[in-house]
């Protein structure tokens, strides 16, 4: 009975530590922020103009970001004829230097935007850990939220089923 014990208590924490960081409870509208790329681009989230939006929260110094923009560039390509928009953002702690050095080097051409001032990421539910994604619909809701390694499969089928919609009233 003792052997157990530890293993009920190590089952639940991992529960609770996954519900923490899914943290779906708060999955609803996407903040109204405006996001002010490096570019100079300003982007409203409280205007969705029509468009589907992966918003990927990054930094420079973490590999696993590193090892998503593959996968963030092929679904920008992939839905470049659609309503569809990336959005990358940088970290509070991360400095402007890294952060063109990192687009030049890694020849991003979406949107990427410094969070300076941490607006952002205290605005999105649960933004702990990089990269952490969210997919916002054309209604502004957030309809999905990815932490860590992203398959592109996965994204891409959440992406279509979110563009589904806005493909049927074009018809």
């Amino acid at each position: 009975m003792k052997l157990r014990i530890p293993y009920l208590l190590a089952t639940f924490v991992a529960i609770a530590s996954c519900l923490y960081l899914a943290d779906t409870r708060s999955l609803k509208a996407a903040p109204l922020v405006n996001i002010h790329t490096i570019s100079g681009e300003s982007i409203d989230l409280a205007l969705p103009d029509g468009k589907t939006r992966l918003i990927t929260f990054w930094a420079p110094d973490c590999p696993i970001s590193e090892r998503n923009i593959p996968s963030v560039k092929w679904l920008q390509e992939h839905f470049a004829h659609e309503a569809f928009e990336v959005v990358a953002i940088a970290m509070p702690y991360s400095k402007p230097a890294q952060i063109n050095s990192y687009v030049e080097k890694h020849a991003i051409s979406y949107p990427v935007a410094h969070d300076s001032n941490s607006e952002m990421t205290d605005a999105f539910p649960g933004v702990r850990f990089t990269p952490t994604t969210f997919l916002i619909d054309v209604d502004g809701n957030i309809i999905w939220k990815h932490i860590g390694r992203m398959k592109g499969s996965e994204a891409k089928a959440q992406i279509a089923d979110a563009l589904q919609p806005q493909q049927l009233a074009k018809r």
